[in-house]
């Protein structure tokens, strides 16, 4: 019922916007047109009692009732309006359209309204009716009732069109069309809707969920982003505990499609594995599109690339990357942007390289920052030679076909897929993490020192492990 219910809120921030729009656009478009393009047309009312002699009022009543829908017949008979419309110059079919006949409700009453662009020429046409309704009466039909003709009244405010009524109309209109295009919209999305849906349609698990952020968000460092931080410590941790159970080294982060949000995921899972006291070598290994040298601010002239076109000898000290402001982590930039990176990645250098990173002993993990997986080789390439790879799926418009792709491109690899990290989620469960983290943060903090594990570089300063601190230039970048 709770999943169920947030769906439905989900659906309504989403498509908001399209139910505002149908209901403005409609509702207005229907004023503005009524208001300003329409003829106003006003009805005038005459009013016929009818009285019959009887030995009683009730008894009169009775029977003047029973007749009214004679009368009604006989006041649009052409034999009454020809006279009328002969008089001012028109014809029959033109003043038939204008006349029709409201009776009273147990009421010996018979109205006679006009519809007209003129008042005065409303109500005229009106009276006239009545008048020669009861003269055609009272001479061809010799009808023993009395009528009495009651005198309109000039319409002051046209009966057609009514620009506020007919603006709700419209609204509620634009509403239902709304509500018909988000119905055909989510009918074809082929987005998840659901964490949980990972599972079913991968039989891997959801690693972690990182909200999807505002634009002020975006240019904060990570950790002045609680959700952003959390998520990314979560994923970690998972980390941490899948090498306690089946160790490995090699980590590659990729995506089915480019823009899902991989390369920020990396950087930020490196900096924060680094700050628990790991030791992290981040390796960009987009050799198309790299993005690691600006995200980091650093230089880019030797890199990954220097591998495959330099010799071993010389290459192979600078592997270990430049330092960072973290202690315990260090970047491989791509380096020079080669013209056959899918090439070099299946050369017999390329298996030294990787069993180089794999037999490093100063590193805890090698992340490897990878191209998206279905636009070109060079992921599935370098998926031979992970250990382990996880899955960046932008939630907010990544198809379940892409996805599904993707998977099948990793098995074919392979690689060991460690799970799926949820990228820019639209969904409300994070609400209650935002409520949570920061009921966290308005209670006092103590200031600890966190030990250095053994076997580790030293670190110059010490870090706060209720407040850790990520690289000024990692900012929060989907």
């Amino acid at each position: 019922m709770q999943s169920t219910l947030s769906r439905y809120i989900l659906l309504i921030k989403r498509w908001a916007w399209v139910l505002i729009l149908g209901i403005v656009v409609c509702g207005g478009t229907t004023y503005l047109v009524t208001k300003l393009l329409m003829q106003p047309v006003y009805e005038a009312q005459t009013q016929i009692l009818i009285t019959l002699a009887g030995s009683s009022q009730n008894d009169s009543t009775t029977a003047a009732i029973a007749q009214q829908p004679t009368y009604n017949q006989l006041i649009t008979n052409p034999n009454v309006l020809a006279p009328v419309a002969a008089r001012h110059g028109m014809t029959q079919a033109q003043l038939s359209a204008m006349v029709k006949t409201a009776s009273g409700t147990n009421t010996p009453i018979i109205g006679v309204l006009v519809d007209n662009s003129d008042p005065q020429v409303a109500a005229q046409l009106s009276h006239e009716i009545a008048q020669s309704f009861t003269n055609y009466a009272n001479t061809n039909l010799g009808s023993q009732a009395n009528f009495n003709i009651i005198d309109p009244v000039v319409p002051k405010t046209p009966a057609q069109p009514r620009p506020t009524q007919d603006a709700l109309i419209g609204a509620m209109i634009g509403l239902g069309l709304g509500l018909a295009i988000i119905i055909i919209f989510e009918w074809i999305d082929d987005r998840l809707t659901a964490p949980e849906e990972v599972n079913k349609l991968l039989g891997i698990d959801a690693l972690t969920i990182i909200p999807e952020l505002s634009r002020k968000q975006r240019s904060k460092n990570a950790e002045d982003t609680p959700e952003l931080a959390e998520g990314c410590r979560i994923l970690c941790a998972n980390l941490s505990m899948a090498q306690m159970i089946r160790p490995f080294k090699l980590v590659m982060i990729t995506s089915a499609l480019a823009g899902e949000g991989k390369s920020t995921i990396a950087a930020n899972m490196a900096s924060f594995l680094a700050m628990s006291g790991k030791r992290v070598l981040l390796v960009d290994a987009d050799l198309r599109h790299p993005v690691l040298d600006q995200h980091f601010q650093v230089k880019n002239q030797k890199g990954l690339s220097n591998a495959f076109l330099e010799m071993w000898s010389q290459v192979e000290g600078e592997l270990d990357g430049q330092p960072t402001e973290i202690p315990t982590l260090r970047i491989l930039t791509a380096g020079v942007l080669p013209s056959n990176p899918s090439e070099l990645l299946q050369s017999q250098l390329a298996s030294q390289l990787f069993n180089h990173f794999r037999n490093i002993s100063r590193f805890d993990y090698v992340i490897f920052d990878s191209p998206p997986l279905l636009p070109i080789a060079d992921a599935q390439i370098l998926a031979a030679y992970m250990q382990v790879t996880i899955l960046v799926v932008d939630a907010s418009k990544t198809a379940r076909k892409a996805i599904i792709r993707a998977k099948q491109a990793l098995n074919r690899t392979g690689t060991r897929i460690l799970g799926v990290a949820l990228n820019k989620s639209h969904w409300p469960e994070f609400g209650e993490v935002h409520d949570y983290l920061n009921n966290i943060q308005t209670r006092p903090r103590a200031d600890l020192t966190m030990g250095i594990p053994p076997n580790t570089p030293s670190i110059n300063h010490s870090i706060d492990a209720t407040n850790t601190a990520i690289l000024p230039s990692t900012k929060a970048k989907h």
